[in-house]
């Protein structure tokens, strides 16, 4: 048995189990649904462990509730830039208390998803410091 394989395991447990209720909280309080427009695009690199970088991008966008217009930055899990069309459009998620408050492109769902594969990582982890 490897205690540190089990630490390391019910933390991915715990972060897995955060990452769910933090997304599952987001999309119920972000209930309201509008299309925004897409009015530019943002670019982050990401250095990989060799080196080389990645770049990655989101739309930046904005979308109207009750008048008042709202802007944002979406997910920024697109690998390319034409993939984003600026003057397209955008489904945006955002919470009628505090229009403000947003997300798109599975920002409240793809966590919850993430936070199942952390759970099960975590429990791989465990389950072989008791065969090791």
């Amino acid at each position: 048995m490897t205690p540190n394989n089990m630490l390391v395991g019910a933390g991915f447990i715990g972060g897995g189990v955060l990452l769910i209720l933090f997304g599952i909280g987001k999309s119920k309080k972000c209930s309201g649904k509008a299309i925004g427009k897409i009015t530019g695009i943002r670019r982050y690199d990401e250095r990989e462990k060799d080196g080389s970088r990645r770049d990655f991008y989101s739309p930046e966008f904005e979308y109207e509730v009750d008048g008042q217009i709202y802007h944002g930055v979406g997910s920024s899990n697109y690998r390319e830039r034409n993939s984003i069309q600026v003057g397209g459009s955008i489904e945006v998620h955002y919470n009628p208390k505090n229009p403000k408050e947003h997300f798109t492109q599975g920002g409240g769902k793809l966590l919850p998803m993430v936070g199942g594969v952390a759970i099960l990582a975590g429990i791989i982890m465990i389950a072989t410091a008791f065969q090791g």
